[in-house]
């Protein structure tokens, strides 16, 4: 595969750019846990129409005044939480979460890597979440939510890794499959065209500094993360007034989600969320 692009671009960059962009497009189908799929058959469950995808949404706990909204990664799922949702419960909050469009249970067709969050700003109103806890590309779409929707009001926002800019992503497709410089232009042509951005704002920096409509939001990030490099999340924290840094130590993109360290942080953000609420 990685031959053939590399000699195709020769002739056609725009066909190497759109293959790319397929690939961008299509999410992998990562294999759950058998802890994962136990905390999931607890759920109730249930299917929502959207676009040309079923999105599969799964409940846990008793529905009440406090909701915590959950946002996966990019080939992530729900399932992807299942170390954080009986803490969650404990503290009396009742947990929503779903699969994105081409992940998980939901309907497996093309997708973008903004569609997830389309999605959740038609269902914010119905859950009304007064704590977010998002995982890597899940951060970018709570943040697409709060940015198109300044209506839409938080408590608390925990982002688990963060993304820093979107032109990172493209470099790293880039890289490996080899693709050249022109082939890597029309393939950020294709991305601004859907996102209808210019990719040197498609970063969280910029994303996050304009929110005023989340009162507190803390990252978490692991100074040995090899997926989001923690100087990202740094950035982020720079630009994002309400938020604060907590940078944890040997733990992976993925294990991150069932550190203890991460439990602990929630929990106390959580009580002091409720502190001054009263």
């Amino acid at each position: 595969m990685k031959r053939m692009i590399q000699i195709l671009q020769l002739f056609s960059p725009k066909l190497v750019s759109r293959i790319a962009y397929k690939y961008l497009s299509n999410p992998r189908i990562r294999k759950l846990r058998d802890s994962e799929e136990s905390i999931l058959s607890k759920a109730h469950t249930e299917d929502i129409e959207y676009k040309k995808f079923k999105i599969h949404k799964y409940q846990w706990g008793k529905e009440n005044k406090k909701t915590a909204l959950l946002i996966h990664g990019w080939e992530g799922r729900a399932g992807n939480f299942a170390g954080i949702i009986d803490d969650l419960i404990q503290n009396k909050y009742q947990v929503v979460a779903y699969d994105a469009p081409a992940h998980g249970k939901s309907s497996i067709k093309k997708t973008s890597m903004f569609e997830f969050a389309e999605f959740l700003e038609s269902e914010f109103t119905n859950i009304m979440p007064q704590v977010i806890i998002s995982h890597s590309f899940g951060s970018v779409n709570a943040a697409t939510i709060f940015r198109n929707n300044p209506e839409f009001n938080l408590d608390l926002w925990i982002m688990v890794t963060t993304p820093y800019n979107f032109m990172s992503r493209v470099n790293e497709i880039s890289d490996y499959f080899g693709i050249k410089s022109k082939a890597k232009n029309e393939l950020i042509k294709l991305i601004q065209n859907d996102t209808n951005e210019d990719i040197n704002h498609l970063n969280m920096a910029s994303y996050c500094q304009e929110l005023s409509n989340v009162k507190k939001a803390i990252i978490v990030h692991s100074k040995t993360d090899k997926v989001l490099p923690i100087e990202g999340a740094r950035e982020v924290t720079k630009a994002f007034k309400r938020s604060s840094l907590i940078e944890l130590d040997n733990l992976g993109h993925y294990n991150i989600l069932w550190s203890d360290e991460l439990r602990k942080i929630i929990t106390e953000s959580l009580k002091q969320l409720l502190t001054t609420k009263n």
